[in-house]
């Protein structure tokens, strides 16, 4: 059974511009909104629990004083931004074999784990350091969200959880 995220923009006074933003699933990038992630840059993603700070009391009554969502958290659209920009957490990178290199280029592959050294006996030759866009990071997607609707800096990403 999956997890659905509810991912709000709530502006300054604590009303939603924008309702349930995200549609869809994805557990390694919902894990790493979570702080409970394998993905080291969000390490510094500037992720705060709780609601209360940023949300309407209407909005914590639904979503925080349920029972049936967990993980209430929020993030400044200003530092998402900023963090966005600095950090790139949708790009890899990695030593790839000339196949894997010519995958990527014309396959949209995404290596699952790729190589950040090369090991005694890889063939050098045959090895290539490239760049690529994981698309399984949705961070480039929020961001991209967040700049295609002209979302404030001074607003706020609310976002949780239920099964």
């Amino acid at each position: 059974m999956g997890v659905d995220i509810h991912m709000f923009i709530v502006d300054k006074d604590k009303q939603i511009l924008k309702e349930d933003i995200f549609d869809g699933r994805n557990s390694e990038w919902f894990n790493n909104l979570q702080d409970r992630g394998n993905d080291n840059v969000y390490d510094y993603c500037p992720i705060v629990y709780g609601w209360k700070p940023v949300c309407s009391k209407k909005l914590i009554r639904q979503y925080v004083d349920c029972q049936s969502y967990y993980g209430h958290f929020h993030i400044s659209v200003k530092l998402f931004k900023e963090w966005f920009e600095k950090y790139n957490p949708h790009k890899e990178a990695g030593w790839v074999t000339t196949y894997e290199k010519w995958q990527i280029e014309n396959q949209s592959y995404c290596p699952e784990d790729p190589k950040h050294f090369l090991d005694d006996d890889d063939i050098i030759e045959d090895m290539h350091f490239v760049e690529w866009v994981n698309e399984f990071d949705c961070s480039l997607w929020l961001y991209d969200y967040l700049i295609d609707n002209n979302i404030p800096d001074n607003a706020w990403i609310v976002y949780c959880f239920d099964c």
